[in-house]
């Protein structure tokens, strides 16, 4: 007890906070133009946790009363009629919401990119149309556009605070290759979205110096070529070796395992028109 009662007194580097306010007046509360809907299942989450301990969390809301994180359990307590908690944030950027989010596990891909679409960002607005066009994961479709296998982390975190960019010719390229990539999945019977291992796959052995898919768009229709059980990047590569390589001779066939084993495709920045 004497251990609590000493670490509960203020030692002389911190202070006290004094900037949480409480209310009943929800309508004073607005939400945040391109939040992520509401999800009745969280929301329940959150009133059953409320019943077993109320521990009075606070939500961030903007001078204007805009609440930029919290919306759930606002629509909880309101829900059970109680008291809401609440901090005014000093700044009223509404990206501030995207930047708090992206070092939380709360928003998925989806939600940063029609947060930003709401706010008419153009590169988001090409990337959606785009992620819909050929039916590709958010994810995926960015790292094509920054010519990555895999997504790096310092361009994942640009996409989710708001700053990404399509590069100068990036859009021809990518349109190229996502053109290519829905022909071979329509030859071979795919399933009609592109799945992460075989695009991730398709952008490794497009950068094969090599790797020609005239030549593979050939092979597929003379040996009537189908990708058996191939699930991740490693069984779709070994499946694209196999089919480029069909009736080539030594000199002429592709190392398109190896090229991937060694992560050659780092290095092998190929200029894509």
């Amino acid at each position: 007890m004497a251990q609590l009662k000493r670490r509960n007194k203020m030692n002389k580097n911190e202070k006290k906070m004094t900037n949480c306010f409480v209310t009943k007046e929800y309508s004073r509360f607005k939400k945040t133009k391109g939040n992520r809907p509401i999800s009745l299942k969280h929301v329940a989450k959150i009133k059953k946790a409320i019943a077993q301990k109320d521990l009075k969390l606070p939500i961030l809301v903007t001078k204007k009363m805009e609440i930029r994180d919290g919306h759930h359990t606002f629509q909880a307590r309101k829900d059970l009629g109680l008291d809401i908690y609440y901090i005014i944030l000093e700044s009223d950027s509404a990206f501030d919401m995207a930047l708090l989010n992206s070092n939380r596990s709360g928003w998925v891909y989806s939600d940063y990119l029609n947060f930003f679409c709401t706010y008419q960002r153009k590169d988001y607005m090409i990337l959606k149309s785009k992620v819909k066009q050929y039916h590709m994961p958010i994810q995926e479709a960015v790292a094509i556009f920054h010519n990555q296998v895999c997504l790096k982390s310092n361009t994942m975190n640009d996409f989710k605070e708001g700053e990404f960019k399509i590069p100068v010719g990036a859009l021809i390229s990518f349109d190229r290759i996502a053109g290519e990539m829905i022909y071979i999945n329509n030859v071979l019977d795919e399933s009609k979205n592109l799945k992460r291992g075989f695009i991730r796959a398709y952008v490794v052995a497009d950068k094969c110096p090599k790797w020609d898919f005239a030549r593979f768009k050939a092979a597929m229709k003379s040996k009537g070529a189908k990708l058996l059980g191939a699930s991740s990047t490693e069984d779709y590569i070994t499946q694209f070796q196999t089919i480029f390589n069909n009736g080539l001779v030594a000199d002429k066939k592709i190392k398109l395992a190896r090229f991937f084993e060694d992560k050659e495709y780092e290095v092998e920045q190929r200029v894509l028109n």
